[in-house]
């Protein structure tokens, strides 16, 4: 793939089908701070990028307005910088394709080839936006306890056990934030956390959450350590994470590790 000035101030944009820029980003690196084997990853999961303003043009040169849901691998060896994904994706907007189908299977040729893991794409309807999913009903919402965030940037300090007693428990925020590590601007996520073990203080857990609010990182690498961390902490026997951010150039990514529970349903969530 080719080259990029990731963060430029500048950026030449282009409206013909160009898969040179997609723009590869190994996962092995950031995986190994955490002492994470790339064939033996104590996880499995997604990445889903969703699409909200994906056109290209007919045989006739008339626009078309759809919505894709691409959905990478989490073994895949590498994850897209979102830029180059938003250039990628802008490029088929003055370039003309058969059909739906013939761009699907084009867009699934070329991410395949750039994550090196199956990657598949669907167009999706719009769901209805909810501010909770059926699924968060029971959740708690960790968002009423009284911290702030703490000194010093990221950091597990706070995560600390409130009982050793097992149980099963749903958690989220939507006061989550951290920072691209190539731009430095801010995304906003909903956090989704899924439990069965011996129970984290909530207090502290939503300031370990906090403490990201100026760590860059990317968002499938934010959902990994999430994961190794509370596994670390908790020592819990079935474990999911979901990071849920909000659309940046129409584009948003929820990012998916999970382990000892089958696949949750990803429903849209009100700010995205």
């Amino acid at each position: 793939m080719g080259q990029m000035q990731l963060g430029s101030a500048t950026t030449e944009y282009t409206n013909q089908y160009d898969k040179q820029l997609l723009f590869p980003i190994s996962r092995q690196p950031q995986r190994a701070e955490h002492g994470i084997e790339s064939n033996n990853t104590p996880f499995t999961g997604r990445d889903l990028w969703n699409a909200y303003e994906f056109t290209y043009l007919t045989p006739q040169g008339k626009p078309t307005a759809d919505v894709l849901q691409i959905e990478i691998p989490f073994n895949s060896s590498a994850i897209i910088e979102s830029k180059s994904m938003k250039l990628y994706l802008g490029s088929f907007a003055g370039t003309r394709f058969e059909s739906l189908e013939a761009v699907i299977d084009c867009l699934e040729t070329d991410l395949t080839a750039a994550c090196e893991g199956l990657v598949r794409v669907r167009p999706v309807n719009p769901n209805p936006v909810s501010v909770l999913s059926a699924q968060l009903a029971a959740a708690h919402c960790l968002d009423d306890e009284a911290v702030g965030v703490p000194e010093g940037g990221y950091s597990t300090d706070t995560l600390s056990l409130a009982s050793s007693e097992v149980a099963e428990v749903t958690y989220y925020s939507d006061l989550f934030r951290s920072l691209c590590p190539m731009t430095g601007q801010p995304d906003f996520a909903r956090i989704i956390l899924r439990m069965t073990g011996p129970q984290l203080a909530r207090p502290g857990l939503l300031q370990y959450l906090f403490s990201y609010r100026e760590h860059g990182e990317f968002a499938e690498q934010v959902a990994e350590r999430l994961f190794m961390d509370l596994y670390q902490a908790a020592k819990p026997s079935k474990l999911g994470v979901r990071a849920e951010f909000t659309r940046r150039g129409g584009i948003d990514i929820n990012a998916e590790r999970v382990s000892g529970y089958r696949d949750w349903g990803y429903v849209r969530h009100y700010r995205q």
